[in-house]
């Protein structure tokens, strides 16, 4: 009996650990980000966004994330944006509702790609943005957000999955140097790395209307420990040889080159000597 008891409480830990899909949990997830705190992240997110990103290049943007808010998608250029959802419960003005590890698009079509905390919260963080490389165009831009591990999100992830499960510290804890590694891999160069959200994860709506004097400094500062950070990645394309190159001449004859052409010329003048003493026989 205390065996069965223990094996059914460490399987509801378990539970409470394992990151499920955005389709199952999108629904509980919009609801916290229409909270105070979710409401600032958001906030601050599209600040950095529309202060250093809203002139980026290309026709093609696309949206993955957590809400979909016009005001993410209207301080930009390109003529067609839009937003993919993860499940019913997002769709609301959405192009589309897709797993974000299959998106419906053909390869290479993409400008500018925004993933607002699709990555972390999805079950295969690899498989999206290998996603993301291929519907992503040579020359195109990525924009990750991403929680901080050592930020207060990520420090609270663990002791409130156990002690609460709330499906907002459901989340991979993806550390900046490893989901830089894994953008090289897929042929992304990082160009920048920004932070931001330092206030605690606490329902303030005050840190709505103004941002804190904490917050001023650690965007002054650059301070790494904020509740996010934000990749900016370049998809670079790898060519191959389009020709072959030509064969390397050296500009001297020196050495075995020289002693081959001297040999090679001496046989020709033998045989052209031949040549013309047997028509000078006949």
């Amino acid at each position: 009996m205390p065996i069965k008891f223990i094996r059914q409480r460490s399987k509801a830990a378990f539970d409470r650990l394992r990151v499920a899909d955005l389709d199952s949990s999108i629904a509980k997830i919009e609801a916290w980000a229409g909270q105070d705190f979710g409401r600032y992240l958001l906030h601050q997110e599209q600040q950095l966004l529309q202060r250093k990103y809203a002139q980026l290049p290309g026709y093609r943007l696309m949206h993955l994330g957590l809400v979909m808010d016009e005001q993410t998608l209207t301080g930009f250029d390109q003529l067609h944006s839009f937003h993919l959802a993860p499940g019913l419960a997002g769709a609301s003005g959405a192009a589309a509702i897709s797993n974000y590890a299959e998106i419906p698009l053909p390869s290479e079509v993409v400008d500018v790609a925004i993933l607002q905390h699709a990555v972390e919260y999805s079950a295969s963080p690899k498989a999206v943005l290998a996603e993301m490389s291929r519907v992503v165009a040579p020359g195109g831009h990525m924009l990750l957000f991403l929680y901080n591990p050592y930020g207060p999100m990520g420090l609270l992830k663990f002791p409130m999955q156990l002690a609460t499960g709330r499906p907002q510290y459901r989340f991979h804890n993806l550390r900046k140097g490893r989901v830089v590694d894994w953008l090289s891999l897929l042929n992304f160069q990082v160009l920048e790395i920004d932070h931001g959200a330092y206030n605690l994860p606490l329902q303030r709506p005050q840190w709505l209307q103004q941002d804190s004097r904490w917050d001023q400094l650690g965007q002054k500062i650059r301070f790494p420990l904020g509740n996010f950070y934000m990749i900016h990645g370049v998809k670079r394309e790898a060519r191959g040889i389009a020709s072959r190159a030509q064969l390397w001449r050296p500009a001297t004859s020196n050495g075995y080159s020289a002693s081959r052409s001297a040999l090679s010329s001496k046989g020709s003048n033998k045989t052209s000597n031949k040549v013309s003493n047997k028509h000078s026989q006949r």
